[in-house]
């Protein structure tokens, strides 16, 4: 049964994630917000799945005060993991492409690379929405995966897993023709004689792709960071790379 991405696999997210260290991907966060000179922000962290770097920046005792994401499945999870936690973060669904139901930040934040969800004509309509959602001065922080990472990792993976009362198999091909990445998944819960599949497509861009976006939007960029560094670069190089933007303090 075909079902829309993180539709199927929401229950079973955190797990098929469990390999992620969300503590040290949160405690990066935090340096690159406060170098760029912000200090106990207020934060709303976009495509935020299950809520698991919202979470763990509360838990850290940031102002975390919403996340959201496009699909209420994955919402439906993160709002039960903070009700266990009494995090007082609210869980609210937004598109990328439109953030009209979010009000202004300090921070905004984007990352597992939510970005590569994006079609190229998509990716200048999100920078001008997060614009529109962070005070002046405000810092919008996102990521994308790189090439490397595809060609190193997903150009043509398989994986199969058990959990508890799941299982589920994994497939990734990388087309570096169309620079696209495309993943399924096929899910079986115990009981239910159906199997749920999902198709997901990311788009490779490369890093000065990116940078000419960004350089055509309102923002200022301070930095791209390659691999959880603090080593900036305009070249296209690492798994993974941060971008922090700044919006201007004084609106002319």
């Amino acid at each position: 049964m075909e079902r829309e991405p993180y539709e199927a696999i929401a229950s079973i997210y955190d797990f098929i994630m469990r390999h992620v260290n969300y503590r040290r991907w949160a405690g990066y966060l935090e340096a690159l917000w406060t170098r760029s000179g912000l200090e106990r922000p207020e934060i709303c962290e976009l495509a935020c799945g299950t809520g698991n770097i919202a979470l763990e920046l509360w838990r850290r005792g940031e102002r975390v005060l919403l996340g959201c994401d496009i699909s209420e499945a994955m919402l439906k999870v993160a709002r039960e993991k903070a009700e266990v936690v009494g995090a007082e973060v609210d869980f609210v669904r937004a598109d990328l492409r439109d953030l009209s139901p979010l009000g202004k930040f300090d921070v905004l934040l984007c990352v597992y690379d939510s970005i590569n969800y994006l079609r190229e004509d998509e990716v200048p309509e999100a920078l001008l929405q997060a614009y529109e959602h962070l005070r002046p001065g405000g810092a919008f922080i996102f990521d994308i995966c790189t090439e490397a990472n595809s060609l190193k990792y997903f150009r043509d993976y398989t994986e199969i897993d058990f959990g508890p009362g799941f299982s589920y198999e994994r497939r990734s091909r990388y087309d570096p023709e169309e620079r696209i990445q495309y993943t399924y998944f096929e899910v079986h819960f115990s009981g239910d004689p159906e199997a749920y599949c999902e198709k997901h497509i990311q788009w490779i861009y490369p890093v000065e792709w990116i940078l000419e976006r960004i350089r055509e939007s309102p923002f200022e960029l301070l930095g791209a960071f390659p691999d959880f560094t603090f080593r900036r670069t305009e070249e296209e190089r690492g798994d993974r790379v941060h971008f922090v933007l700044r919006k201007e303090s004084t609106i002319m």
